[in-house]
C-alpha cells in the first residue's frame, strides 16, 4: 500500500513537471531575429528560390560552353543466318544452308573544338552572369519573404498591444460598473447609471473578444510563413524600436550597387551583349581535333573470308567555315541587338522606378516618425484627461457619459499611437529592402 502511494505521488509529480514544461514551451518567446532565421531555413518559397539558384550554378560549367572534349563510345554486335549458293570461276561451288555470320564492331571517338571564334568564352561568361542572376533572384525572393515576415511579426505585436489596451479598458468599465452598483445601493445614483455602465462593459467585452481572435489569427499567419504548424503558440517581444538615422542620399547611392532588382536588370543587359558576341563568333572558322580507336571482328561460314579482325587508332583535324546559311546569322544578330536595346530600356526603367519608390518610402517614413511624436503627446493628454474625469465621476461632478467619452478618447489615442509605430516600422522595412540592406537583419 505504501509503495502504491509512492508510485502515485511520483506519477503526479512527473505529470506536473510535464504540464509546467508544456506551458513554458507553449509560450516560447520568439524574437524577430529568430523568426527570420527560422524562415531562412524552413520557408517553402525560400527553399524553392534556393533550388532555382542551385540549378543555374549546376548549369554553369565549362562543358556547357563547349570548352571540353566530347568522347563517344559505340559497340555493335550483328548476327546473320542465311542460305548461300556460290559458284566460282574455277568451277567449284560453295553451298551452305543456315550459314551464320557474326560481326562485332567497337570504337571510341574523341572530338575537341579548340577554336570557334571565341564563342565558347562568351558562352561561359554568359553562364556566369546567369548564375549570378539566379543568386540575385534568390536574394530578391528572400527579401520579399523577410518583408512579409517582418510585417506579420509586427501584426502580432500590434494585435497583442491592442489586446492589452482593450483589456485595460474592459477592466476600467468593470470598476465603473461596480461603482455604479454601489451608488445605486446607497441611493446616490439611478438604475440608468448602472445599466449604462453594464452596456459599456458588454461593448468592451465584445471588443476584447474580437481582438483576441485577431491576435490568434495573426499568430497563425506568422506560423504559416515560418513553415510550421498554424497552432504553435508563442509570445513576441512587444516593443517596436525605430531607426531614425536614414538619410535619403545614402539610400539612393546604394540602389545601383545593392538593390536586387536593379542588379538583375544590369546583369541582363550584359547577358544581351554576350549573346551578340556568341552570334558574331559563328562567322569565324571552327577548328576541331579528332581521334579515335576502332576494333572490328567478323566470323562467317560462307563467303570469301572465314574470319577477319582489325583494330587501330586514327587522328586528324578539321576546319569548318560558314560560307552561307540563308542570312540566318544576320537575322539573329539583328534580333540580339534589339534585345540589347530592350535590356537597356528595362534597366533605365527599373532604376527610375526604384528611385521613385525610395523617395515615396522615405517621405512616408518621415511622416510616420512625426506622427509617432504627435500621437505620444495625444496619449499623454488623453491619459491626463481620463484620470481627471475618473476622479470627477467618483465624486459626482460629471456624468457617466462624459467619463465614457474620456475613456474612448484614451482608447482611440492609444490605438493611433500603436498604429503610427507600426506604420513607421513597415516603411522602415521597405527602405531597408529597397537599399539592399534588409538581409543584414538576419
Amino acid at each position: 500500500m505504501f509503495k502504491q502511494k509512492i508510485k502515485y505521488k511520483r506519477a503526479v509529480f512527473l505529470w506536473m513537471i510535464f504540464l509546467f514544461s508544456t506551458s513554458i514551451q507553449a509560450q516560447q518567446k520568439l524574437s524577430l531575429d529568430d523568426a527570420l532565421k527560422m524562415a531562412l531555413q524552413n520557408n517553402f518559397s525560400i527553399q524553392i528560390a534556393k533550388n532555382d539558384a542551385e540549378i543555374t550554378k549546376i548549369n554553369n560549367y565549362a562543358g556547357a560552353a563547349g570548352m571540353l572534349p566530347n568522347v563517344v563510345g559505340t559497340a555493335l554486335q550483328d548476327n546473320q543466318t542465311a542460305n548461300t549458293n556460290q559458284k566460282y570461276l574455277n568451277g567449284t561451288e560453295n553451298n551452305k544452308t543456315a550459314a551464320t555470320t557474326n560481326q562485332f564492331n567497337a570504337n571510341a571517338e574523341l572530338g575537341w573544338t579548340i577554336f570557334d571564334g571565341l564563342k565558347m568564352f562568351a558562352t561561359k561568361n554568359r553562364l556566369n552572369e546567369l548564375q549570378q542572376i539566379g543568386e540575385l533572384r534568390m536574394r530578391s525572393q528572400i527579401e520579399q519573404i523577410f518583408t512579409r515576415i517582418i510585417k506579420a511579426y509586427f501584426d502580432v505585436v500590434l494585435a497583442k498591444r491592442q489586446l492589452k489596451i482593450v483589456t485595460d479598458q474592459k477592466n476600467i468599465s468593470e470598476s465603473r460598473l461596480q461603482l455604479a452598483k454601489d451608488k445605486l445601493a446607497a441611493g446616490k445614483a439611478s438604475k440608468t447609471e448602472s445599466l449604462k455602465a453594464q452596456v459599456d462593459l458588454n461593448t468592451d467585452r465584445s471588443l476584447m473578444m474580437r481582438q483576441e481572435n485577431i491576435f490568434r489569427n495573426s499568430k497563425s499567419s506568422l506560423n504559416q510563413l515560418l513553415a510550421r504548424n498554424y497552432d504553435v503558440d508563442f509570445d513576441v517581444i512587444d516593443t517596436i524600436t525605430l531607426r531614425e538615422d536614414f538619410v535619403l542620399g545614402d539610400i539612393e547611392s546604394k540602389i545601383v550597387s545593392q538593390n536586387a532588382g536593379v542588379l538583375i536588370a544590369k546583369k541582363n543587359q550584359y547577358v544581351s551583349v554576350l549573346a551578340i558576341r556568341e552570334i558574331n563568333a559563328e562567322r569565324a572558322p571552327t577548328i576541331q581535333l579528332k581521334s579515335g580507336y576502332n576494333y572490328s571482328n567478323q566470323v562467317s561460314q560462307a563467303g570469301f573470308l572465314q574470319s577477319s579482325s582489325s583494330n587501330g587508332f586514327h587522328y586528324g583535324a578539321g576546319l569548318n567555315i560558314n560560307l552561307f546559311n540563308g542570312f540566318s546569322v544576320n537575322r539573329r544578330l539583328q534580333n540580339a541587338k534589339l534585345t540589347q536595346r530592350t535590356s537597356e530600356l528595362v534597366f533605365n526603367d527599373s532604376l527610375l522606378r526604384i528611385q521613385t519608390q525610395v523617395q515615396q518610402a522615405f517621405n512616408t517614413y518621415m511622416v510616420n516618425l512625426k506622427l509617432v511624436g504627435v500621437e505620444k503627446e495625444n496619449v499623454n493628454v488623453a491619459q491626463e484627461n481620463f484620470d481627471i474625469a475618473d476622479e470627477q465621476y467618483k465624486v459626482g461632478v460629471i456624468t457617466s457619459i462624459e467619463l465614457r467619452d474620456a475613456q474612448q478618447n484614451l482608447l482611440i489615442s492609444e490605438n493611433r499611437l500603436l498604429t503610427s509605430y507600426y506604420d513607421a516600422k513597415i516603411s522602415e522595412t521597405e527602405l531597408l529592402r529597397l537599399s539592399g540592406e534588409l538581409l543584414k537583419l538576419k
